[in-house]
C-alpha cells in the first residue's frame, strides 16, 4: 500500500515499499496532518503515476500483480484531469474514484476505470466513508485475483417461511453481485434442502453473472423438514466433484456457505467432519431458531470466530452481508497464488512455490 496527499501540491506520504507491516501503515495514517490548498487532482495523477506505479517505489506490475489507484475526493479540480488519468489506465492501472459531495460527476467518469458502477462511488458526505471502506474492500479485491469454487447450501425447511425465504434470496443476490463470476475465476452452485437436498445448479452450469442473479430472482421456496446432515452428505458427493464442475484437482479453493435455522433431524457432525477432510472451507450462517445445541462450529471450519455467524432474526441478513462477503473474499484471495514461471529461470534449475 502507498499513500500520497494532494492539493496545490502533492505530498509523498509513502510509498508501496515503504512499510512492510500494517501496524506501520496505520501509525503513518494516525499522524496523517491536514494540509489544505486548491484541488489540482490532474497533477496528483501524474505525481503517483511517475513516483508509486514504479519498480523502484515498490510496484510489482511485472510480476502480474494487479495495480490500483484509489482517488478520494471532494472537489472539482483546478487543472486537467483527463489525459493524466488515461495516462495511467493505458499502463493497466485500474482507476477507483470515490467523490464526496460531488453534484457533478462528468469529471470524475473522465478519471475513473470502466465500467462506472464498479469504479466510481459518489457519496453525499463524509459521514458515509465508513461503510464505503468495506465496500471498496469488497470491490478492489474480490475483483482483482479472485479463483474459487463456492456452493451455498441453503434450508428452505417450513420453519424458515416464505417471507424469511425472501430475505435470504435478497441476500444471496447482493454477495453474488460481488463476486467476479467466471468460468476461469468465481463459479457458484446452489443447493436447497428440506425432506431432500435439491439441486439448483452445479459449479459449471452458469457462465455468466447476469444468468446466475436471473435465476435467484426466481428461486422457489417449497417448505418441509429440515435434514441437514443429508444435505452435507449431498454436498460432499454430488456437488464438489469434477463432473459438477469443481476445480480441486486444479488447487482452486472449495468454499461451502450453510444458512440454517440451527435446526435439523439428522446429525450433521460427521457429515461436516467429512466434507471439512476433503478440503472444503465450511461457513455457517444460523437465523432465529439457535441454541447452543445447534452446534455450528461442528459445522463450520475452526475456528469458530472467522467461520460462524448467528444472528436472531432472518432482518438481520441485510446487515451482514458485508461481513460474510469479506470473509469469502478474504478466504479466496489468501489461497490464490500467481507465480509467474520464467524459461530462463527454469533451465537454469531454480524451483518456484
Amino acid at each position: 500500500v502507498g499513500l500520497a496527499q494532494y492539493s496545490d501540491e502533492v505530498h509523498q506520504v509513502f510509498l508501496l515499499n515503504q512499510y512492510l507491516s500494517k501496524n506501520d501503515v496505520l501509525d503513518q495514517i494516525g499522524i496523517l496532518p491536514y494540509r489544505g490548498g486548491e484541488t489540482h487532482t490532474g497533477g496528483a495523477l501524474d505525481f503517483v503515476s511517475t513516483k508509486y506505479f514504479t519498480e523502484s517505489a515498490g510496484s510489482r506490475a511485472k510480476g502480474y500483480v494487479p495495480q490500483l489507484a484509489i482517488l478520494i475526493t471532494s472537489g472539482e479540480s483546478s487543472d486537467e484531469v483527463e489525459q493524466p488519468a488515461k495516462k495511467l489506465r493505458y499502463r493497466g492501472i485500474s482507476i477507483y474514484v470515490v467523490g464526496i459531495g460531488i453534484q457533478n460527476t462528468t469529471e470524475l467518469q473522465q478519471i475513473a476505470s470502466k465500467p462506472f458502477h464498479k469504479y466510481l462511488y459518489s457519496i453525499g458526505s463524509f459521514d458515509d466513508l465508513p461503510d464505503l471502506s468495506t465496500r471498496l474492500f469488497l470491490d478492489t479485491v474480490c475483483s482483482s485475483a479472485t479463483v474459487a469454487d463456492i456452493v451455498f447450501l441453503v434450508d428452505e425447511s417450513s420453519k424458515i417461511g416464505s417471507k424469511n425465504f425472501q430475505l435470504i434470496r435478497a441476500f444471496l443476490l447482493k454477495i453474488v453481485n460481488a463476486l467476479d463470476i467466471d468460468p476461469s475465476n468465481v463459479r457458484i452452485g446452489l443447493v436447497l434442502y428440506s425432506d431432500e437436498p435439491r439441486l439448483e445448479f452445479t459449479l459449471d452450469t452458469f457462465k455468466d453473472k447476469l444468468e446466475i442473479l436471473n435465476y435467484l430472482k426466481n428461486l422457489p421456496y417449497r417448505g418441509g423438514q429440515a435434514y441437514t446432515g443429508r444435505a452435507i452428505e449431498f454436498l460432499r458427493n454430488k456437488v464438489f466433484t469434477q463432473e459438477a464442475g469443481s476445480r480441486k484437482k486444479q488447487g482452486v479453493q472449495q468454499i461451502a456457505v450453510v444458512i440454517t435455522d440451527g435446526q435439523s433431524l439428522d446429525d450433521y457432525t460427521e457429515p461436516a467432519s467429512k466434507l471439512r477432510r476433503e478440503s472444503v472451507t465450511v461457513y455457517a450462517v444460523g437465523i432465529q431458531n439457535i441454541t447452543e445445541g445447534s452446534r455450528l462450529d461442528k459445522i463450520a471450519t475452526y475456528p469458530p470466530r472467522n467461520h460462524v455467524t448467528t444472528l436472531k432474526f432472518f432482518l438481520q441478513l441485510s446487515n451482514i452481508k458485508w461481513k460474510i462477503k469479506k470473509q469469502l473474499c478474504n478466504e479466496i484471495v489468501t489461497k490464490t497464488f500467481v507465480v509467474p514461471l520464467k524459461s530462463q529461470s527454469l533451465k537454469e534449475g531454480k524451483k518456484y512455490a
